[in-house]
């Protein structure tokens, strides 16, 4: 998995996308289970940013799927201190492909939940890194980039 550096400010003020630094493991890692009901199949692709200084995940994203469905839903999971009325913008190498609105934060933080296009899935498989941008709670934009290697081989193995 990639680490990813930021300077995190209490207000979260990121203006600049995250950076990665380059690491030998995948950036994306697939999981399934079927303890949700015992009879379904379900997996997940996920990647997240983490903080090199303390080894906090900062944000996360997780594409899931259920077997022997065609559709595919996006969870993220982001920090504490997010405009919630301002919703996320999602883009592709700069186009957008998805306006996501807050679901509901709790302990480990807060939440965002949409289903995935099929022209949303198309342009991760063909792009270079997907981006969440959103404004923290004093309107200051924020954004987090999500590299995008790796993508199509661990989205094959999704159900």
């Amino acid at each position: 998995m990639k680490t990813w550096i930021c300077a995190l400010g209490v207000s979260l003020g990121l203006v600049q996308p995250l950076a990665a630094q380059d690491s030998a493991a995948p950036l994306w890692s697939v999981n399934c289970s079927n303890q949700v009901n015992g009879t379904e199949l379900i997996c997940e692709m996920t990647q997240s940013i983490v903080l090199t200084e303390s080894n906090q995940r900062l944000t996360s994203i997780a594409f899931v799927k259920s077997a022997g469905k065609d559709e595919t839903e996006t969870v993220l999971t982001l920090p504490f201190g997010l405009l919630f009325s301002e919703g996320l913008t999602v883009t592709v190498d700069g186009a957008e492909v998805a306006r996501l609105e807050f679901l509901t934060c709790e302990a480990q933080g807060c939440f965002a939940r949409s289903p995935v296009s099929q022209d949303w899935m198309n342009a991760m498989r063909a792009g270079d890194q997907l981006k969440i941008d959103g404004k923290n709670r004093v309107g200051d934009p924020i954004s987090f980039g999500f590299d995008l290697a790796g993508f199509n081989t661990a989205s094959d193995l999704l159900p």
